[in-house]
């Protein structure tokens, strides 16, 4: 049977999906690292993914009986576990979301194409969100949630590069070099990721450090400050619902684990701590950092990361005390010039919009000749209809520059080389209809321009007439055009 999506054969991408994978799945198991299971539930989902996404990979695009097997297996280990472990333990949706788990690795058995590659993509969102989503998540889970975007960006450019080499390599009909595959991927990858983080910054947020939508699902990974994670839920251990050894809820929402301690198995808190899901924002304090790194049952590197970013927050800080405290003066200096001079400031602004307007006024005008198109109407007021010209050849003269002025307003400007009939060749392929007058207006010109004897009143006047009749021949013309 053709397979109605292309075939996945690229390494990268299914290291990619193994990570995607991975990392949601620890986002959910980190939610319990208080317990201490965290590093052997870690390696537990590192070693299913990677078995079965390594059996997909092995499978070169097509689905075998080596696959199918694997899937069948993995289907059953995750029914037994699932009702072995999973429901004891967490209780349901948490329950549920480690059977969501164990069916995509059982899917990633048969994952040889880019719509089940997507899938897989898509169940890993979906991990992550109920993670991100939970009273417990908080900013420290940043460590495994922004490499799982990296992740989930590098698997979807791998494909994506990987397929469209393909093509050409069909096209091309060679073998064609895949050495560049590397460096394209990780540089598409680092420009998606730069371009994210460019509209983040750039967006209007409630204050930096939130990282939520107001009409979202609340949770507490969104506040950078103090959280209502793990031993920052407000209430005491030994006390219900405070995930330390108290006494279990009753309403069926959690289990005991094998020491009598509660594992919550819901994403939302019983009543005392919906207060504590929407606290105030900020980035968190020294304080708040070193707590969290002594948090029991953290990664001993990332609780050594922690500190050490502690540190360098407050060495750094220290440092630049001084030029934050002379960076704040220069503010104020700022703020109170402006205060005491910001009449002037807006009037400065309002002459400079008036001037720029004024420029831009001018070269719209000298970009459409509207000088030339006016002093070619005066040209008619006072020759055409006032009749206010010289006598003898000068009033001959000034109907052959005003025709010239004319001429120039309508795109048909003479030539600083060609003569009177050169350019009347040039006016007559234009305006065919004016051709007698335009050439008894050229000869009127000429015999003044050349002639011997002045020209006559009865000759100025004719002169007249052909120039009247050449604007309104042209003004037919336009509002022809005009029409059309």
């Amino acid at each position: 049977m053709k397979q109605l999506s292309p075939p996945l054969t690229y390494r990268p991408a299914y290291v990619g999906l193994f990570a995607s994978l991975f990392l949601a799945a620890v986002c959910n198991t980190f939610l319990d690292i208080q317990y201490g299971g965290f590093a052997f539930e870690s390696l537990f989902w590192a070693v299913v993914f990677g078995l079965t996404v390594r059996v997909a990979w092995r499978q070169q695009g097509e689905v075998a009986a080596t696959g199918r097997k694997a899937q069948k297996t993995v289907l059953i280990a995750g029914a037994l576990m699932s009702v072995l472990i999973f429901i004891p333990m967490w209780g349901f949706p948490r329950a549920g979301l480690a059977m969501l788990a164990m069916l995509q690795a059982a899917q990633n058995c048969v994952t040889v194409n880019r719509r089940t590659l997507h899938m897989g993509l898509l169940v890993s969102a979906v991990m992550v969100m109920f993670a991100a989503s939970h009273y417990r998540a908080d900013w420290t889970m940043l460590f495994y949630l922004v490499p799982y975007l990296v992740a989930v960006v590098f698997t979807l450019v791998a494909e994506q590069i990987s397929r469209r080499a393909q093509e050409l390599r069909r096209e091309s009909l060679g073998e064609g070099a895949t050495s560049g595959q590397g460096t394209a991927i990780v540089a598409a990858t680092t420009a998606i990721l730069l371009g994210g983080v460019l509209l983040y910054g750039i967006t209007p947020q409630v204050t930096w450090p939130y990282l939520f939508w107001k009409h979202g699902q609340p949770g507490s990974l969104g506040f950078l400050g103090k959280t209502p994670g793990a031993g920052q839920t407000g209430r005491q251990p030994g006390e219900p619902g405070s995930g330390g050894s108290g006494r279990p809820q009753q309403d069926g929402s959690g289990q005991q684990d094998g020491t009598g301690s509660e594992r919550d198995g819901g994403g939302v808190p019983d009543a005392g701590e919906g207060e504590a899901i929407l606290p105030k924002g900020g980035w968190p304090s020294l304080q708040e950092m070193r707590e969290a790194a002594r948090r029991n049952g953290m990664p001993q590197w990332q609780s050594a990361t922690i500190l050490r970013l502690a540190d360098a927050v407050e060495t750094i800080g220290v440092a630049l005390a001084p030029i934050k405290l002379g960076l704040d003066e220069l503010m104020n200096d700022i703020r109170e010039w402006l205060k005491a001079h910001w009449q002037a400031i807006i009037r400065s602004l309002m002459s400079l919009i008036v001037l720029a307007l004024l420029i831009a006024t001018w070269l719209l005008l000298r970009e459409a000749r509207a000088g030339l198109w006016l002093r070619s109407r005066l040209d008619y007021l006072q020759l055409g209809l006032l009749s206010l010209h010289a006598r003898g050849n000068a009033g001959a003269f000034q109907y052959y520059r005003a025709l010239l002025r004319l001429m120039d307003a309508q795109g048909l400007s003479r030539p600083a080389t060609a003569n009177t009939r050169e350019y009347l060749v040039q006016i007559n392929r234009r305006y065919e209809h004016l051709r007698r007058e335009m050439i008894e207006m050229t000869f009127h010109f000429e015999r003044a321009r050349y002639g011997d004897r002045e020209t006559t009143a009865t000759e100025l006047a004719r002169m007249r007439t052909l120039y009247r009749n050449i604007f309104g021949g042209l003004d037919i013309i336009r509002a022809s055009l005009q029409l059309r």
